[in-house]
């Protein structure tokens, strides 16, 4: 993604009375990403899969320059299953599909996006979101909660989010703000979403607040709304990064319980290899199905677009938990523990 295929599709195109010379570019990029591993869950398994390191992905984004100071863009992004070569989450733009505006008074985006506290978590935690292998994904569980709540669960992205943003990148320095907010539109899984994050990166140091509130939508038998909280924080020692997390989720749906995280991480950089530990605590309030999930990895960078990498994990579910990680198969239930190797590739173009 650092290194996106530049593919100028309008240089130099002349604004409407030819007094501007205005420009648009549209880049491909992606991630290729492949491990083999061995799982166990309920059941042994070696396998070969995607998103070891990142979950495999296809996209196009384009920049247009409006003078001054501001611009308009796109970004439409497709997942890939690299090990059977099939497109996930519907075949379509499932990943990202939204327009934007920005200049310096902030940017504003309308479509499916990730939501203001998935890029909190993804500035501090080691293994970042990585749906397959990151601990801190377990905040997006809903197990041993009521059925009704498993519908929703914890959203990294949203569709038909109108996002606010003022600030850069979450990767540089100084005040971001993000306000975000998405209608019921009366459909079984669209409900509606309030979200808001801030975070301050300084010179070594990172601190963020984030929280939503997402509905399950009028279209659903009992209405029930879930609310997620979270602050996170990282601290930089030379090579080395130390992390935390804590997040708070409740639900009004009947039956539900709130689930608290603790989330520890930290990272050490040395020339082109990275060593990364997680550690994920899960509460389910007033159960006996409460969790902890750990993983060690070490990626080496043979350039600045490709890497190797190694990952061990180790879910443990208590109780009757049913919790899953790395794709392990855990029947309901079970209480059954997750363990997890993989060796992998990961390239960016």
């Amino acid at each position: 993604m650092k290194n996106p295929i530049r593919l100028s599709l309008a240089c130099g195109l002349l604004a409407g009375l030819g007094t501007n010379a205005q420009a648009q570019s549209v880049s491909i990029y992606g991630i290729a990403d492949l491990y083999a591993g061995s799982i166990r869950g309920s059941e042994s398994r070696t396998v070969i899969n995607e998103g070891g390191n990142a979950i495999s992905r296809l996209g196009f984004r384009g920049r247009e320059d409006l003078g001054g100071g501001q611009s308009a863009y796109f970004v439409l992004e497709m997942g890939l299953t690299m090990d059977n070569g099939t497109i996930p989450m519907g075949g379509g733009f499932g990943r990202q599909s939204f327009v934007g505006i920005d200049g310096r008074w902030g940017a504003l985006e309308a479509g499916r996006q990730y939501t203001p506290l998935f890029f909190n978590l993804l500035a501090t935690v080691p293994f970042g979101m990585n749906a397959n292998w990151a601990p801190v994904q377990l905040a997006g569980s809903t197990d041993g909660q009521p059925v009704a709540v498993r519908t929703v669960g914890f959203a990294m992205r949203q569709s038909n989010l109108l996002r606010y943003r003022y600030g850069g990148p979450v990767q540089a320095k100084g005040l971001r703000v993000e306000v975000a907010a998405a209608p019921d539109e009366g459909a079984a899984g669209l409900g509606g979403i309030l979200a808001f994050a801030a975070s301050y990166r300084g010179e070594n140091y990172f601190i963020a607040y984030g929280a939503q509130r997402l509905d399950s939508g009028s279209a659903a038998a009992t209405p029930f709304r879930n609310e997620t909280q979270g602050v996170n924080a990282s601290y930089v020692f030379g090579r080395l990064t130390l992390s935390g997390a804590y997040l708070v989720s409740d639900s009004d749906a009947l039956g539900a319980r709130r689930a608290t995280h603790g989330v520890l991480g930290l990272a050490y950089d040395v020339g082109p290899h990275r060593w990364m530990a997680e550690l994920n605590g899960r509460d389910l309030e007033d159960s006996p199905n409460d969790a902890l999930a750990a993983a060690i990895g070490y990626d080496y960078r043979l350039s600045k677009r490709t890497s190797l990498y190694g990952r061990l994990l180790r879910l443990n579910n208590k109780g009757t938990a049913a919790n899953t990680l790395a794709q392990a198969v855990v029947n309901a239930g079970s209480g059954d523990d997750v363990r997890a190797v993989a060796l992998g590739i990961r390239h960016n173009f």
